[in-house]
């Protein structure tokens, strides 16, 4: 009950955060979809499940930072999930030159969350707390409209699960 209430404060902190005047002109709502790898453990070892993640994102961003919330499920036959992230990127190198059309920002961050995870052919119902990290590439096509290409991992406390990867685009509307 204790996770839960942190990760709902820390979501709520960063959401009421991302009204600071330094972050004001590039907030935005995005849809993500990927292709994601579940490694869980059961008694025969490690078994991967693979499948489409597909999840939604609100954030903010400034030249240098950007700090999202994002909702992803994954179902691959009787395995489940939802997560619910906080992630922090660095844009560290921009292309911001006034002759171009297309802004290219490459990033690497961190991320911590919740997991909500179900086996259903094992009876299997747990929670806990997910962290990683991922690396991408996020770029500007229009004023208001950044695509974001990303490869994210993460690790998480849940019993039955030793790690979760995925490569995602995301379709981002800035506001």
């Amino acid at each position: 009950m204790f996770n839960k209430i942190f990760i709902l404060t820390l979501i709520i902190f960063s959401c009421s955060e991302a009204k600071d005047a330094t972050f004001s002109s590039e907030r935005f709502i995005g849809i993500e979809v990927g292709y994601s790898t579940l490694n869980n453990i059961n008694e025969v070892g490690m078994v991967e499940s693979k499948d489409i993640e597909y999840g939604f994102k609100i954030g903010a961003q400034n030249r240098d930072w950007r700090t999202t919330v994002d909702l992803n499920f994954f179902k691959n036959k009787d395995k489940t999930y939802q997560q619910a992230r906080l992630s922090f990127d660095y844009f560290f190198w921009s292309s911001l030159y006034k002759s171009d059309d297309i802004v290219f920002k490459p990033y690497i961050g961190a991320n911590v969350g919740w997991i909500n995870y179900t086996d259903e052919d094992r009876y299997i119902k747990s929670n806990g707390l997910l962290y990683g990290g991922q690396a991408g590439l996020a770029w500007n096509v229009l004023d208001e409209v950044d695509f974001d290409l990303s490869y994210k991992y993460s690790r998480t406390n849940v019993e039955n699960i030793d790690s979760l990867s995925a490569f995602v685009l995301g379709l981002n509307y800035l506001y």
